[in-house]
């Protein structure tokens, strides 16, 4: 019995990415967290941070996305490197995203993207501050996506459905994304595949 407790947001997204390039079967539950729903007590039981995503794997319980994608990679063997030099590299891109991308990325997208959808003014400096220790990662980013396809070279890996998800709620907070085309042009792609679409907003 494979579960995923989810909503839809950037860190859920990744998980429900990962399950879907991979075909596996698994039952979706939302947490609504826009009624308080991440404190309710099954989810207090499986993670005492009371966020999503959380995967449950038969008796097994996860928490934090990245997690998630690289624990799912290793138990499936699937779009995840076979080597200790390639499991590296997406170690490596999952810690930066986590390190350097998350926590900004995800202010851009609270401050330009869903206080529209709520009705609510957003937070300028915030964003302003966001936006500015942001750039200097995503331009990085945008060096390597310009010389590679994907996250880990010519072919999909799970560790695009961590990135994939990101570039996109970057897109959709305002125009961050304008000055670095190859983001552009990697959002494109992502949101071209099956799993994109199976993964959009749904309650």
């Amino acid at each position: 019995m494979l579960t995923l407790y989810w909503f839809w947001s950037m860190n859920p997204q990744k998980a429900c990415l990962a399950l879907e390039e991979l075909g596996l079967e698994y039952s979706l539950v939302t947490v609504d967290l826009t009624r308080g729903g991440q404190t309710a007590d099954l989810v207090r039981e499986l993670n005492p941070n009371q966020k999503v995503p959380i995967l449950s794997w038969d008796a097994y319980t996860l928490w934090e996305s990245n997690a998630i994608v690289s624990y799912l990679g290793e138990r499936t063997g699937q779009l995840w490197p076979g080597d200790a030099e390639g499991r590296g590299q997406a170690a490596k891109w999952l810690f930066f995203e986590a390190r350097h991308l998350s926590e900004p990325v995800g202010d851009l997208w609270f401050n330009g993207y869903l206080v529209r959808q709520m009705g609510r003014t957003a937070d300028t400096l915030a964003a302003e501050v966001a936006a500015t220790k942001s750039a200097r990662y995503l331009s990085v980013l945008d060096a390597h996506l310009r010389r590679e396809t994907w996250m880990l070279g010519d072919q999909f890996s799970l560790v695009d459905c961590c990135y994939g998800a990101v570039l996109d709620a970057l897109a959709l907070a305002g125009d961050y994304i304008e000055a670095y085309p190859a983001l552009k042009e990697y959002v494109k792609n992502m949101r071209m595949r099956r799993s994109w679409r199976a993964c959009e907003f749904r309650s």
